[in-house]
């Protein structure tokens, strides 16, 4: 990396950060860049009138995954970041009356008592389920996912897993779940993902299994406690940070990059740039025509993207009667695709988060926060969502929620796709980037066609997450040298 004296980075979230830290660590100089007022991106917090939002991810999922990129940053996460483990997991409401509740270690509970199926004999389907999955999620979380993409390494280390992963969550549940108000639950909380379970690629179930494994933490502190970790990191290696300043274009001469032109900022000299906001934004955006590849311009004009999102947090002056974090009344799994779809009304079904279940002191004493995201019409462009609209499928999903528990609201925040594309950078309000049912091959490269320019983020392997994005910001850096 002799050559390699000072990179420019474009993105403040912990893709961006990752890869600041790891660069500054060999002794390269390194700048951030981030349009907004604050570090984060999605993996931000928001403090309004004492409540703590979270600005994107509401939990962490598989913390091993952080442990390692951590520890290729030289930060021990036990010391820096602890985790504290959403103990109360799930309670999913179903529309015969049929409650489950999922507690850790298997715990499942189904009422009322007396059902044909019970939490028994769901245990052992659990455990078939488990049995079956966590060696595909070690296998990822141990060995894929934590190094560069590399198919004759997926081959060679997965080859006896690769039947498993044909088909449908919907289909995998039918087969190894008989309790219909269990299969329900469970393929709920996969719709995160923007799809229905009858078109969710099966490998998308280790969601479900890291459920199941106890893989869910809240970081102490909130989301936020993560890009302040990295900041801290980068700070005390001599790295510079920039908010409010958004990077207008990448410049290139002769072919390879040369700086940026940072508003504000002006023009900046760098050896290599590291983009860590989408690569469809790199290339429509900060690159030049001149120079972007066909390539690269037909991967753009076909990227699969995710879904958009409406996000709806409320701030209770009281303590919501809500047993789990995670909360939903959904119809049974054939009919799950109509969460997906928005009603005309309060909408009939809801899965909502309550994060100070696991940790009371994100809101003021005695209050409570709600966080929820209602099905909102796909069709309509980030650019087509005003303030009137998002807050017409913000009161309607109140409505609804009022109807389960008794709400005294403090604080009201409404962020809709234009909010997720204008405000957090998000390409056209997609939340995850790419659609999580997309394969590799729609994923960009660490490695683009301009000579010392490279991506990160949720658009380039390993996808979206915190500690995979963590990861493509290693791998970016990685590749800079």
């Amino acid at each position: 990396m002799t050559h390699i004296r000072s990179v420019g980075i474009v993105g403040g979230g912990v893709s961006g950060l990752a890869a600041a830290v790891l660069l500054a660590r060999k002794g390269v100089a390194v700048t951030v860049y981030e349009a907004g007022p604050k570090l984060g991106g999605s993996c931000g917090t928001t403090e309004i009138d004492g409540y703590a939002f979270s600005d994107g991810a509401v939990y962490v999922a598989l913390p091993e995954i952080i442990d390692i990129a951590f520890d290729r940053l030289g930060l021990d996460r036990r010391a820096v970041l602890p985790l504290r483990p959403i103990t109360a997991v799930q309670t999913t409401r179903l529309p015969d009356g049929t409650t489950v509740t999922f507690n850790r270690g298997l715990d499942v509970r189904i009422a009322p008592a007396g059902r044909a199926s019970d939490g028994a004999s769901a245990r052992q389907e659990l455990e078939a389920v488990l049995a079956k999955w966590r060696p595909v999620l070690a296998l990822l979380t141990d060995e894929i996912l934590v190094r560069p993409f590399s198919l004759p390494r997926l081959l060679w280390k997965g080859w006896r897993h690769l039947p498993k992963l044909r088909g449908t969550v919907a289909a995998e549940l039918d087969r190894m779940i008989g309790d219909p108000a269990l299969r329900a639950a469970l393929a709920a909380v996969t719709l995160y993902t923007g799809l229905p379970p009858e078109r969710m690629p099966v490998v998308q179930i280790v969601g479900l299994v890291a459920m199941l494994a106890d893989r869910f933490f809240l970081p102490e502190g909130g989301m936020g406690r993560i890009p302040a970790v990295l900041a801290e990191a980068l700070a005390r290696h001599g790295g510079e940070v920039h908010l409010d300043a958004r990077v207008g274009r990448i410049l290139v001469e002769h072919g390879r990059v040369a700086g940026l032109e940072v508003e504000r900022h002006g023009r900046r000299a760098f050896d290599a740039v590291i983009s860590s906001t989408s690569a469809m934004t790199t290339v429509t955006r900060l690159l030049d025509a001149a120079h972007v590849s066909a390539g690269h311009r037909r991967k753009v004009a076909t990227a699969p993207l995710s879904h958009t999102a409406l996000s709806l947090q409320l701030g209770l002056s009281g303590v919501i009667d809500a047993p789990s974090h995670f909360m939903s009344r959904v119809p049974f799994m054939d009919e799950l695709h109509r969460m997906l779809r928005p009603s005309d009304g309060p909408p009939e079904w809801l899965a909502y988060t309550v994060p100070t279940v696991t940790m009371p002191e994100l809101a003021p004493p005695g209050g409570s926060i709600v966080e929820l995201y209602p099905a909102i019409d796909q069709g309509l462009s980030a650019d087509d969502w005003t303030d009137e609209r998002a807050n017409a499928v913000a009161d309607a999903a109140i409505e609804t929620l009022a109807r389960l528990h008794s709400l005294t609201i403090a604080v009201r925040r409404v962020r809709s796709p234009r909010h997720f594309q204008d405000r957090m950078n998000l390409y056209a309000g997609a939340i995850y980037g790419l659609s999580p049912a997309a394969d590799a091959r729609a994923q960009f490269a660490h490695r683009t066609s301009v000579s010392g320019l490279y991506q990160a983020g949720q658009t380039t392997y390993p996808g979206y997450g915190i500690g995979t994005a963590l990861m493509s910001g290693i791998f970016a850096a990685e590749a800079v040298g």
